[in-house]
């Protein structure tokens, strides 16, 4: 069972018979890199809502050894959304890219609780409506946009996070795995950075990635 301090983000505030529902069902997982929790077959079971830590949720083709980053999960993330509502297997792989914890429920508590309360099905709509519009701009963006300029709005995207949500999705991320993010490679993520740092727009150490004028960086983007 959890308590009031582990009602976080999206299923705080709630009507106190459904917070009851949710202290009752939710339970507190730990994962690490070790113990990555996020299995596809699991899925089928379980739904979950990050307290902490980042995972990415990401396809690869073994031939050529290239990734693409589907979603990177991060504090108030919801998942699996897909297999929530649809029931089906939703084979994407995972990597716990920071250790963090989990509020974890059984999918069918979480079916009946969106059956029973419009409140909590809006918003997993909501949820949903906005993975979709993150994978819409994905494809966007791989279609119709440099690697330099899918990187700027990368940089842009984690501000507004950063603002929003207290989260900073590129904290500790290597070249390869920012490469990931914006599907190119690591060699090319390399040279842009290099680039944007000498050109005064971010600051750079080890793996830490400061956006130093957002405006700047805005104008860049807008001048292609």
């Amino acid at each position: 069972m959890i308590n009031n301090s582990n009602l976080i983000g999206p299923i705080n505030g709630f009507e106190d018979s459904l917070a009851e529902e949710f202290k009752r069902y939710g339970e507190i997982i730990s994962f690490n890199k070790d113990n990555n929790i996020f299995d596809p077959d699991e899925m089928l079971n379980w739904f979950y809502i990050l307290i902490s830590g980042k995972v990415k949720i990401f396809d690869i083709n073994f031939q050529t050894d290239r990734e693409q980053v589907v979603y990177l999960l991060a504090r108030g993330d919801m998942y699996d959304l897909v297999t929530l509502l649809d029931g089906k297997l939703h084979n994407l792989a995972s990597e716990v890219i920071e250790s963090g914890e989990v509020v974890r429920f059984p999918i069918e508590k979480v079916r009946e609780w969106m059956r029973v309360s419009v409140a909590f099905e809006q918003l997993i709509y909501r949820f949903v409506a906005n993975q979709m519009r993150n994978i819409e701009e994905l494809a966007i963006d791989l279609s119709l946009y440099e690697t330099k300029e899918r990187l700027l709005k990368l940089l842009l995207k984690n501000i507004n996070s950063i603002e929003e949500r207290g989260v900073d999705l590129l904290d500790k991320l290597s070249h390869t795995e920012i490469a990931n993010l914006i599907g190119t490679v690591r060699h090319i993520i390399d040279r842009h950075l290099k680039s944007l740092k000498e050109d005064g727009i971010i600051d750079k150490k080890e793996r830490k990635i400061t956006l130093k004028n957002a405006q700047k960086a805005l104008d860049m983007l807008t001048s292609y």
